[in-house]
């Protein structure tokens, strides 16, 4: 990929909405996870997340969450901008309207509901990418990527293929609300830390789930230029892999990881000692931390550039989390500093690299890799790099 201009970013997460709030909050160097207020959770104990603030979703009370979390970041991204031409819209998501259909199945337990029938109308994943196309009057085509949470990573990948192939525009990212479904999935599996999560942590026992939505304009180069668009970075590089070894767990040799970043080094056409630092996937599991550890060695050998993942802050998005990072991604580009690891207070041998400690820190950052691996082995890595 010669590279596509990023025109837009709008980014919505416990941090707050925009790019001011993110930059602040993670030159801060503090967890942003507090205890759920969204939906009760009885019995089940308290475990932080990453929850945004309701006062900051645009949208009406009859879209479901998600929508809502979409159309803000989404609107922040064009930034009044309305992009002519038929071009490509493609959003990753997992959960959709599950958390207003989990209220009328609550209220109904199975019966044909009344008049609050309408929260269903929401449910379908695809819903989503339809109402931005309404809401914003954007033409074009509508994909869904529901890869797991590497699901938003994929939808810009995907969408910068498209523009460099000839689309006018795309605008891509993903949005994932919170939910009683994935809340008690992953505490069934025990996967909830019951502390603000630790990415590569000795003592690390499990995620902090958050809700998020992030979204990236993206167009061709020279028609950025030539409308005189600000340029916040490029998408240069994009890989994905499958290695389906497992539903849940890792391949713990990371060869899945491997596979995606090698492919999209290779699609960026930069050798691995040109990425200046890594936004990991990172969730502070215990099997992901360590087979993400093995695969950038095996990809960086003994020189592996500073890492960090920024979900010791933000909580784990789901399938918001791959564009949420690469937006986190390109403001490290443009403003010059390393996120902390936050929540690492001593670093796990088995990583096999000492990644960055808690606090943020100035660094010229030219290009970033940025990895997103989801359940089912669906792995994707992302080339992001400063527009010369």
């Amino acid at each position: 990929m010669k590279g596509v201009a990023i025109t837009g970013i709008g980014m919505l997460s416990d941090l707050g909405r925009g790019l001011t709030a993110h930059s602040d909050g993670l030159r801060r160097g503090v967890t942003a996870l507090a205890p759920l207020t969204l939906f009760q959770t009885e019995g089940l104990g308290v475990r932080p997340v990453g929850q945004v603030d309701d006062a900051l979703l645009d949208g009406k009370p009859n879209y479901s969450r998600s929508q809502r979390l979409a159309l803000s970041a989404a609107n922040d991204a064009l930034g009044g901008y309305r992009p002519a031409g038929e071009g490509v819209i493609a959003i990753g998501s997992t959960t959709g309207g599950i958390y207003e259909s989990e209220q009328h199945y609550l209220k109904h337990r199975g019966q044909e509901g009344g008049a609050d029938r309408g929260l269903l109308i929401n449910h379908a994943v695809g819903t989503i990418a339809d109402r931005l196309c309404r809401d914003l009057q954007l033409g074009g085509e509508r994909h869904t990527f529901a890869t797991a949470c590497s699901s938003s990573a994929n939808s810009i990948g995907y969408a910068a293929a498209r523009v460099e192939a000839g689309a006018p525009w795309a605008l891509a990212g993903g949005v994932d609300s919170l939910c009683r479904l994935t809340w008690a999935g992953f505490h069934s599996l025990k996967l909830l830390s019951s502390a603000a999560c630790k990415p590569f942590d000795r003592t690390r026992n499990g995620l902090s789930l958050g809700e998020a939505a992030a979204f990236l304009l993206l167009e061709p180069i020279a028609a950025a230029r030539a409308r005189g668009a600000t340029i916040f970075g490029l998408v240069s590089g994009w890989g994905c892999s499958a290695d389906a070894y497992h539903m849940t767990a890792p391949h713990p040799e990371g060869v899945g990881a491997i596979a995606a970043i090698r492919a999209a080094l290779s699609d960026a056409g930069c050798e691995p000692h040109q990425i200046d630092y890594v936004n990991a996937h990172g969730t502070a599991t215990p099997a992901n931390d360590a087979a993400e550890g093995h695969a950038l060695r095996a990809v960086f050998g003994a020189k592996v550039p500073p890492v960090s993942s920024t979900k010791g802050v933000t909580g784990h998005s789901l399938g918001a989390a791959g564009a949420l990072e690469a937006a986190i991604s390109l403001l490290v580009i443009r403003e010059g500093f390393l996120p902390g690891n936050v929540g690492l207070e001593e670093v796990d041998p088995a990583i096999g690299f000492a990644p960055l400690g808690p606090a943020t820190g100035a660094a010229t950052v030219s290009r970033v890799l940025s990895n997103s691996f989801g359940f089912g082995g669906n792995n994707t890595a992302l080339v992001l790099e400063r527009a010369p």
